[in-house]
């Protein structure tokens, strides 16, 4: 994927660090990118992390006191207010969190197992600073550092509430929802203290045993032999493929998955003796193939690419006109978080450059070849 893929590290059994991609800003113009901008609410309880967690180091210095990153907050000076969209929350979020469920041997309380809920998104720590904006949003939660990693993470059951309820005013997109789903009910039953219950911790069990990949550990199995996998809740493809996407939230989902990248190869028929080629890029598992579909239907260009040996689909846009017209005014008018967006920015130099026909150039190669190497993974 010329060197933008995503590329993921495993730091424990329950905690997945993805390096970014991409990244980019907004868009002007585009009749069928209609948007109403909406409110949120924030919350600000702030919860101490459990012992297991003491592997990471905590960021202490979590909120940036920056006016370029944070404008001041009227209602508090405590916190810090930030310009992220909750639909762009939503978008990264279906790119990159996971909702989990560790269910604990515990002799404190009667039942014998507590159950420990965690929501977190995990990045390379070049993303810090878009972190640090998302727990400023939501005004729970802490972040952690370890190494090159970053990760933030909500795992009091108040702060979780907080959570679930952004995700029901601004419903995910891709399977992840189903997840949520699963992932909700068991907070519902938790906010009703049924997982003090045994009949309340067995369903609590037969839910995450249909979450993510239904993993459950041997010494859950042999404590629950006769659990049964709750079914999952779907949507039907007609309802996926119809599905309204708000332009933030393609942002946040392009801050995550998408990626903006420059291929240059040999070609035999060119002066110059190689042929460019600009990409922008969204890659997700082919279980999420029906929602990819309807990214064509979001910007009215661009094709869907199988690839079966990895599992995932691909889609991209390729056509320098479809780059000029539709996708770089988008990003340029809905700006972009993270390091993604300098990525972004490179991308447009290189359109700039490709426009004046620069590509055919020595120079203009040598231009584009520096801004490639630099781009996605190269990007220091």
């Amino acid at each position: 994927m010329e060197n933008c893929g995503s590329k993921s590290t495993i730091l424990n059994r329950s905690i997945v660090v993805k390096e970014q991609r991409a990244d980019g800003c907004r868009c002007l113009n585009l009749r069928h990118l209609r948007f109403a901008l909406m409110g949120f609410e924030r919350n600000y309880q702030i919860r101490i992390p459990s012992n297991h967690l003491n592997t990471w180091i905590r960021s202490y210095t979590s909120l940036s006191t920056s006016p370029a990153d944070f404008s001041t907050c009227e209602s508090t000076g405590s916190l810090y207010e930030v310009n992220l969209n909750p639909w762009f929350l939503t978008g990264f979020s279906d790119a990159e969190s996971n909702f989990i469920v560790r269910i604990v041997k515990s002799n404190s309380v009667k039942v014998g197992w507590t159950v420990q809920p965690l929501f977190q998104i995990g990045l390379h720590n070049k993303d810090l600073n878009l972190l640090k904006k998302i727990k400023a949003f939501w005004g729970v939660g802490d972040i952690y550092l370890k190494e090159n990693s970053c990760n933030y993470m909500v795992q009091s059951l108040r702060d979780l509430n907080i959570i679930v309820n952004h995700f029901e005013k601004y419903p995910l997109l891709t399977k992840k929802r189903e997840d949520y789903l699963l992932f909700s009910q068991i907070i519902t039953l938790m906010n009703q203290r049924k997982h003090l219950t045994l009949s309340g911790l067995h369903e609590i069990v037969s839910l995450k045993a249909s979450m993510n990949l239904g993993r459950i550990s041997t010494l859950l199995k042999l404590a629950f032999p006769n659990i049964i996998p709750a079914i999952r809740p779907k949507r039907s493809d007609e309802e996926v493929l119809n599905s309204i996407i708000n332009p933030y939230w393609m942002v946040g989902f392009t801050a995550g998955e998408g990626c903006f990248s420059i291929r240059i190869t040999k070609s035999s028929t060119t002066k110059i003796g190689f042929q460019v080629q600009l990409r922008f890029q969204i890659t997700q598992y082919s279980i999420d193939k029906v929602l990819m579909n309807s990214l064509v239907n979001f910007w009215g260009c661009g094709k869907l690419f199988f690839s079966f040996r990895g599992n995932k689909v691909d889609f991209q846009i390729l056509k320098i006109n479809d780059l000029i017209d539709k996708v770089i005014p988008f990003f340029q008018s809905m700006s972009l978080q993270g390091v993604k967006s300098k990525d972004f920015a490179d991308f447009c130099k290189a359109v700039e450059i490709m426009k004046v026909k620069g590509h055919l150039t020595k120079k203009g190669l040598d231009q584009l070849n520096k801004l490639k190497v630099a781009m996605n993974t190269g990007r220091k």
